[in-house]
């Protein structure tokens, strides 16, 4: 019996709307979670940070949630909305605005929005927003994540405005 190959990371993106057409203020996506204390273990043994406030107390009232958990969500949200590009992407920065701690077993939303496109060294880039909010609608985390494509960057004279 043949085993299946692994999927290629295209492969397992489902998203439809080909960056060509992406429009600022664009909504890539909602994604309503609530953090559990496994989300939490597996985040702190990825970070290999096991501060006691993420897995007993702190001074916020209990246990507090890794700053980069909510990673887990936005990492497929952009692909999720948009097609894979044939030339492949990167991952070009990543800014993050801690308001205040995220809580073990609370709710929270994480939205995505297209902020910006603009073309670079033969690539194009794409900035997408992220908001995380409580459920009281009250934002815990801002963050900008960049991803650039093609991968190999076209010459600049084949640029075309």
């Amino acid at each position: 019996m043949a085993s299946e190959r692994p999927k290629a990371q295209h492969e397992m993106f489902r998203g439809t709307k080909d960056l060509a057409t992406a429009e600022v203020d664009e909504l890539i996506g909602v994604i309503e979670f609530v953090v559990t204390k496994e989300m939490v273990d597996r985040s702190v043994w990825a970070m290999d940070d096991y501060n006691p406030w993420y897995l007993e107390a702190s001074p916020f009232g209990g246990p507090i949630v890794p700053p980069t958990a909510a990673l887990d969500f936005d990492g497929s949200m952009f692909y999720d909305f948009y097609k894979y590009p044939a030339g492949g992407s990167l991952f070009a920065k990543q800014e993050f605005e801690f308001v205040t701690p995220m809580m073990v077993g609370e709710t929270y939303t994480l939205t995505g929005r297209l902020r910006d496109t603009y073309r670079k060294r033969g690539r194009t880039y794409f900035e997408m927003g992220v908001s995380v909010t409580d459920r009281a609608g009250v934002e815990v985390l801002r963050m900008v994540k960049t991803v650039a494509t093609p991968v190999k960057p076209e010459p600049e004279e084949a640029i075309t405005a």
